[in-house]
């Protein structure tokens, strides 16, 4: 009995194996998918190379044949309660990657890639990252 369990049990496990690793199904989304995500500046790090990993990101991404993806930094304002003076941080920022949809697959990582990842690890901490549905703009 235990013999012939065993091919159905193997069968079974082979299944789900397979099942792990197939691809997530695409949400649906009536805009752009956005990755946003917030940075610090590292204490060895500065906020002009944190925006030049920014644009290097950019460059690299429309080289490799993706010029629709949109990549930005967005400065954030901080108010002095007191004085009501406004400056931007020269310690976070926001960065949004817009992808508008497309059956495209992503370019292949390459020297270039791992440049930009690099500008990025030695000037700032990801501190949290969202992955969103961007709504169609008017």
């Amino acid at each position: 009995m235990r013999l012939s369990l065993l091919p159905l049990f193997l069968t079974a496990f082979a299944a789900a194996g397979l099942a792990q690793n197939a691809p997530a199904p695409k949400l649906a989304c009536e805009g752009n998918m956005a990755t946003i995500r917030l940075s610090a500046v590292t204490p060895t790090g500065t906020m002009e190379g944190l925006l030049k990993a920014v644009a290097a990101q950019k460059d690299w991404y429309h080289s490799h044949g993706q010029a629709s993806h949109e990549i930005y930094p967005v400065r954030i304002i901080v108010r002095d309660e007191k004085t009501r003076a406004q400056t931007y941080s020269d310690k976070e920022v926001l960065t949004y990657h817009v992808r508008p949809a497309s059956d495209q697959p992503e370019a292949a990582h390459d020297a270039g890639y791992d440049a930009f990842v690099k500008l990025y690890r030695e000037n700032s901490d990801i501190k949290q990252t969202w992955n969103v549905c961007l709504p169609k703009s008017k």
